[in-house]
C-alpha cells in the first residue's frame, strides 16, 4: 500500500470537503450551510476545513467555480447541434430550470449577497464573471458562424447570453 504525502493527503481532504460542501450548498443554500455542518458531513474537524479554505466564502467560491464550468458546459450541450434561434432559447430556458432546481442559481445568489461588501471576495466574483463570459464565448462560437465576428462582439453575445441564462433561471 502506498503512503500519501502530506500534499496528496491535504488535496484529497480539500477534494472531499469541496465535494460535501458542494451537495450541502446546492440542497440547502449558502446562507443555511455552516462549516461546522460541512466538516461534520465529510468526517473532519472545523479545523482542517478552516485550514484549507480559511473561511465559508472562500469555501463557497471554491465550489462556485466548479458549479459554474459544470453549468456553462451543460449549456452548451443542451444548445450544441439546435438548428434555428427559437429553438436555442427554448433549449436555454430548459437549461435554466434545471439550474434553478438543482439549488444553484440560490446559492449563486446567496452567495454574491454575502461577498458583495468585502471588496476581496467581491473581486473574485468579478473574476468568476469574467470566466463565465469567456466559458460563454466558447459556446457562442460553437453556435455561429465567426466570420465576420470580431472577438469583442463575439464577448459582447457571450455576456448578453450569460445575463440572459442567469435572468431566466432567476425568474
Amino acid at each position: 500500500m502506498t503512503t500519501l504525502t502530506r500534499s496528496q493527503v491535504q488535496e484529497r481532504n480539500r477534494r472531499t470537503v469541496l465535494g460535501t460542501a458542494r451537495d450541502s450548498f446546492l440542497r440547502d443554500g449558502y446562507v443555511a450551510t455552516s462549516l461546522a455542518r460541512v466538516a461534520r458531513e465529510a468526517g473532519f474537524t472545523t479545523g482542517i476545513v478552516y485550514s484549507s479554505f480559511g473561511s465559508k466564502a472562500d469555501l463557497a467560491l471554491g465550489v462556485a467555480e466548479g458549479l459554474q464550468t459544470e453549468q456553462i458546459a451543460a449549456l452548451g450541450n443542451r444548445v450544441r447541434g439546435v438548428a434555428s434561434p427559437d429553438d436555442v432559447l427554448e433549449h436555454v430556458r430548459a437549461w435554466a430550470v434545471e439550474a434553478n432546481e438543482s439549488g444553484w442559481v440560490r446559492f449563486e445568489l446567496e452567495l454574491l449577497l454575502d461577498t458583495i461588501g468585502d471588496s476581496r471576495l467581491a473581486a473574485a466574483q468579478t473574476a468568476r464573471q469574467s470566466a463565465a463570459v469567456t466559458q460563454a464565448a466558447m459556446v457562442v462560437r460553437s453556435l455561429v458562424m465567426t466570420e465576420g465576428l470580431d472577438d469583442e462582439t463575439l464577448e459582447t453575445l457571450a455576456e448578453a447570453a450569460v445575463d440572459y441564462a442567469i435572468g431566466v433561471a432567476i425568474r
